[in-house]
């Protein structure tokens, strides 16, 4: 039996050019196909990009450090809470620019939130996401509204439309009530319609940025989640951390410090803004990475991203160690794989992303011909907690070309793996919606009955 019976996604597309009401995303490619084409002398191609943004652009999640200077910062929360039992609150009947007060909430059935339930304002403001007005022509939460929410001991207030509070609130007075009682807030879903009538779970998994108030996110429902546990396989991003390739870079836009003393000390926040190489940190690599004809990031379905793990203990191979064909039926045993499952090859190497070792190229690695019999089981996604997988002098990355090309999707740089050893469990991942994307940060993790 599976953890979930289906997975809906609930998050506005990410591309340059996407509507939004401050800095909007920048992307451009750090190799494109062409050119790599010419560097390899017509035999293969690949592409990847770099993304600059800011936390709080399309669909997004607020931590407690947004408005609360000794707030935990994103990265510190347990997973957990961000699995929250949903209720949808139908407010369609307050209109495009109508006021969600405690009334209206009552009508929408809020009476019946219970503690630690996400209610999930549901207006349909998400389909006017490309209008010109659509940040400032809105509903709204009022503070009456907020104030009801708050006392109903609630864990999530999410909303299909920018903002919650009233547009132009430069002081956050409804955010703040909400999140004076710990409640986090989530803004731009969308398609929420199609949750009707179902028992689900929203999902709002940040990115693990160390210090970060907020996150983007890949927002969906679970839909009749039954998981009783759950592994968090998501390593920190930070400034420093190891990447084959361009490294990520963080960086403060508005602090508290500053923020307060602009207010006269009555209110205070956080921002900041990221450029992220779409293949560092715990990542999910599309076909398109490799195949310029593959599906890309927005193109995978989330619900053939939810997967039996089958484990292939690789622990024995040492650093520059080939894991081989025979290495990998060997740990397989008797055991069948099943088609469409993830091939988890776990090797330890995590412990080493945080110790200053060069984690990126001394590191066990997959053969061609170790890649060619994976291909050849044909699982939805390779998980691994190598980077790279390829060996490190290969140039020729013969194991992207075969598992990508295959139409196989590949999640590097995981954790926790050892906690899989045991029992059955599947693996859950969904990277960030970048539009075209070639691979995109996630907040992965395995769950199991």
């Amino acid at each position: 039996m599976k953890v979930l019976d289906d997975v809906i996604d609930l998050t506005v597309p990410f591309y340059e050019g996407m509507p939004t009401d401050d800095l909007g995303p920048k992307v451009w490619e750090r190799l494109g196909y062409a050119y790599a084409r010419q560097l390899q002398g017509d035999t293969q191609t690949r592409c990847g990009r770099i993304i600059l943004t800011t936390d709080h652009t399309g669909t997004h999640i607020d931590g407690p450090m947004r408005f609360d200077p000794n707030g935990a910062p994103i990265e510190q929360i347990p997973l957990q809470r961000f699995i929250t039992p949903a209720r949808l609150l139908d407010l369609r009947c307050v209109g495009r620019a109508g006021t969600i007060g405690k009334k209206e909430l009552q009508q929408a059935g809020a009476d019946e939130l219970q503690n630690g339930e996400a209610a999930v304002l549901w207006t349909g403001h998400d389909l006017r996401i490309k209008e010109p007005s659509y940040f400032w022509h809105r509903p709204q939460l009022s503070l009456e509204g907020a104030r009801f929410l708050a006392e109903r001991g609630i864990d999530t207030v999410a909303a299909d439309f920018p903002g919650i509070g009233p547009p132009g609130d430069n002081r956050f007075e409804v955010k703040r009530v909400l999140h004076r009682a710990g409640i986090l807030t989530v803004e731009q879903l969308s398609n929420l319609a199609a949750l009707q009538q179902k028992t689900w779970h929203l999902f709002t998994g940040p990115l693990r940025v160390r210090g970060a108030a907020g996150s983007i996110i890949r927002a969906c429902a679970l839909v009749n989640w039954k998981a009783k546990e759950i592994v968090d396989l998501t390593l920190d991003l930070y400034a420093g951390m190891p990447s084959l390739g361009a490294v990520p870079t963080f960086w403060t836009r508005a602090n508290h410090e500053v923020t307060s003393f602009f207010s006269g000390g009555e209110v205070s926040y956080q921002t900041h803004s990221m450029m992220l190489n779409e293949h560092a940190g715990t990542h999910l690599d599309a076909p398109s990475h490799f195949d310029e004809f593959g599906l890309a990031i927005d193109d995978l379905k989330l619900s053939k991203l939810v997967v039996r793990a089958h484990m292939f203990d690789m622990r024995h191979k040492k650093p520059l160690e080939p894991i081989s064909q025979t290495d990998l039926e060997a740990a397989l045993g008797e055991r069948q794989f099943e088609p469409g499952h993830a091939a988890v090859v776990w090797t330890d190497h995590s412990k080493n992303y945080y110790t200053g070792t060069d984690y990126g190229n001394y590191r066990q690695f997959i053969t061609a011909e170790g890649a060619e019999w994976i291909a050849s089981k044909k699982p939805s996604i390779l998980v691994t907690d190598l980077v790279g997988l390829d060996e490190p002098i290969d140039l020729t990355f013969p194991v992207h070309n075969k598992i990508l090309l295959a139409g196989i999707c590949m999640l590097q740089v995981t954790t926790n793996l050892e906690k899989l050893a045991d029992g059955e469990w599947e693996i859950c991942a969904f990277p960030l919606k970048f539009v075209q994307g070639t691979g995109a940060q996630l907040r992965a993790f395995a769950a199991r009955l």
